[in-house]
């Protein structure tokens, strides 16, 4: 279940939130898809109100995971569906950790990111967001104060 942590494209600054999710206790199916479709009305008005929130995003991640909701039956195995449902909890916590997804424009790409990995390990690529920028890597920030000391031999 962990595995889900080791995929790529998971945001590292996500790693954390999405293993506390990964051990909730199992929600009812229909809330789930209950909670998806509302926190897609919920985007889609802070862009009315704002301008800010990306609803194509959002739709894009709503779709997954509702498509991927509807396929969930009684074989489907509780790891999965702790995989599956902890791409929903994430994608529905509005300050997930980084940054807080209806102020910015790019706000809901680390919820992409993280629905997009989840797609591909449950083997949907076809499903995957489309559109996110790929993430900047981080550099190591320069040591301020003062100039380097000199090597010494």
């Amino acid at each position: 279940m962990s595995q889900i942590l080791q995929m790529p494209g998971v945001p590292e600054s996500s790693k954390q939130m999405l293993l506390r999710l990964l051990q909730e206790d199992l929600l009812p199916l229909g809330a789930l898809k209950a909670v998806v479709e509302s926190y897609r009305r919920v985007i889609h008005d802070a862009h009315r109100k704002n301008g800010r929130a990306n609803f194509k995003i959002g739709d894009q991640i709503a779709h997954a995971l509702q498509t991927m909701l509807a396929r969930v039956n009684e074989t489907t195995g509780n790891d999965n569906l702790r995989i599956l449902q902890s791409a929903v909890r994430y994608f529905v916590i509005q300050n997930d950790g980084t940054g807080h997804d209806l102020e910015t424009e790019d706000g809901l790409n680390d919820d992409a990111r993280v629905v997009s990995a989840v797609m591909h390990y449950f083997g949907r690529d076809d499903l995957k967001v489309k559109g996110i920028p790929e993430p900047v890597p981080s550099r190591p920030q320069p040591v301020r104060g003062g100039a380097a000391l000199p090597v010494r031999r």
